[in-house]
């Protein structure tokens, strides 16, 4: 039994726009559009080498990333994310919602919709609010609120 791969195409696309939803940081939805527009030229034209697939995909995956994911993510995002060039400011005295219980220094916190790791010298229970207190590359200082 053959699967088409108009089927396959699409499939593909499903999987990297529900992806999005796991891995945020709106790249991966750009690649699920382009798989779908390879399904639809497959669907178009039934005989099309797969190369020539594999260059659609990638074409239009990187195209519209390249032309959409500025406008898009200020468009969309610009509350949660805020503009690319944050400094230390904008996260210094913040407040934030512990998602994950930090245990043993170590948890997740939830700033601007977005789960952060983070870390403390104490442990804080899920659900409380905290403050920011310091930015280690990826990493959230943060401290119980009063």
């Amino acid at each position: 039994m053959d699967i088409s791969p108009i089927i396959i195409w699409f499939v593909v696309g499903l999987v990297l726009i529900l992806m999005e939803f796991i891995i945020p940081g709106l790249v991966i939805v750009f690649f699920g559009l382009g798989a779908w527009i390879a399904a639809i030229f497959v669907s178009i034209f039934p005989e099309m080498a797969f190369w020539v697939q594999m260059m659609i995909f990638t074409v239009f995956s990187v195209g519209t990333l390249v032309l959409l994911r500025r406008t898009l993510k200020k468009r969309f995002f610009s509350n949660q994310e805020g503009a690319e060039s944050e400094g230390l400011d904008d996260y210094i005295g913040q407040t934030a919602v512990v998602e994950k219980a930090i245990k043993n220094g170590e948890g997740k916190i939830l700033f601007k919709g977005v789960s952060w790791s983070a870390y403390a010298d104490e442990d804080i229970s899920e659900g409380a609010k905290v403050t920011i207190i310091d930015k280690d590359s990826i990493k959230l200082k943060i401290k119980p609120m009063k």
